[in-house]
């Protein structure tokens, strides 16, 4: 890949991932952070270190409650990037998320949301399944895993995840069902019911489960997150009148179709590399991405 001026915003967990992402597709990204490694990147204290260097492009990984903060951090440099990927979901609440968009329309960038499970292959096949069975009835949606074990390399309680007011919450933690979601079947809901709540033991401040009904026209989905369950889990189901129904488990990569069953040799962590090459790509490479009107949508339907 060609070279790119890059900034990257924030380096938790996901920030190393992009960070290490970067280096492996041949790319030097500039890392604005407060604690910096041994990774072969240049790190950086304050933008201001970057004088009046040029930046193509921007990815902001910091938590839910500061990506405003981190887009205008951004767009306050003189050679500003014209192209933003701000990690999912775009913000805490649809309302912040209208402000972005809105400093998006005065700054003329591109922003798009990190939203890396439309980048499995997966995808492909089940697109191909809904488009010839028209009977589809019912889906399901399960999303769920120990938040103790989630964030097992640092103590769960000081997590952004554990609060609220940064962002966290298995809502907001686990939209990409919500984005993928709206993604495969639209957003011509009928009607919309939830249920968040914090109800394990687990020393948080946010929501624990998450329940969201949505029913369209001739089908209903019924999406269930969580911080609780053990093992991991993650799948779709999609039940057909016909019985012809397909499963989908995101843990071992195994499709089901009816009787027939498939492995893909996929994992998430090709999901991410991918959408940073959609990102850094030409135009017509983008049609997986998330876009700012897609990304307030997820927090359309997250709004009580």
């Amino acid at each position: 890949m060609k070279t790119r001026s890059i900034l990257l915003i924030g380096y938790g967990s996901i920030g190393k991932r992009h960070a290490r992402n970067l280096i492996e597709m041949g790319l030097t990204p500039f890392i604005l952070t407060k604690h910096p490694d041994d990774l072969n990147a240049t790190f950086l204290n304050d933008v201001s270190e970057l004088g009046g260097r040029n930046i193509e492009y921007c990815i902001i990984c910091s938590p839910t409650s500061e990506h405003l903060d981190s887009l205008k951090k951004c767009l306050s440099l003189k050679h500003g990037p014209k192209k933003i990927l701000i990690e999912k979901p775009l913000e805490a609440t649809y309302a912040k998320g209208i402000q972005v968009k809105k400093i998006s329309e005065k700054f003329d960038v591109e922003i798009f949301v990190a939203y890396n499970l439309r980048f499995l292959e997966v995808f492909k096949t089940i697109r191909g399944f809904l488009e010839k069975n028209k009977g589809i009835r019912i889906v399901e949606i399960v999303a769920g895993q120990d938040l103790k074990e989630w964030r097992s390399a640092r103590d769960y309680t000081r997590s952004y995840s554990a609060h609220r007011e940064q962002g966290g919450g298995v809502d907001l933690d686990l939209s990409h069902e919500i984005d993928y979601v709206l993604w495969l079947f639209g957003d011509k809901i009928i009607d919309k019911m939830m249920y968040r709540k914090k109800i394990s033991d687990l020393e948080i401040d946010s929501p624990d489960i998450f329940k969201l009904f949505l029913r369209y026209e001739r089908f209903v989905v019924d999406v269930t997150l969580d911080y609780i369950r053990k093992p991991k889990t993650r799948y779709i189901r999609i039940i057909c009148e016909n019985g012809e129904n397909l499963y989908y488990d995101f843990t071992t990569n195994r499709i089901d179709i009816r009787t027939r069953e498939t492995t893909f040799a996929d994992s998430i962590g090709q999901s991410y590399k991918r959408m940073l090459m959609s990102f850094l790509a030409d135009e017509t490479n983008k049609r997986k991405l998330c876009t700012i009107e897609e990304g307030l949508k997820v927090l359309k339907i997250l709004e009580v």
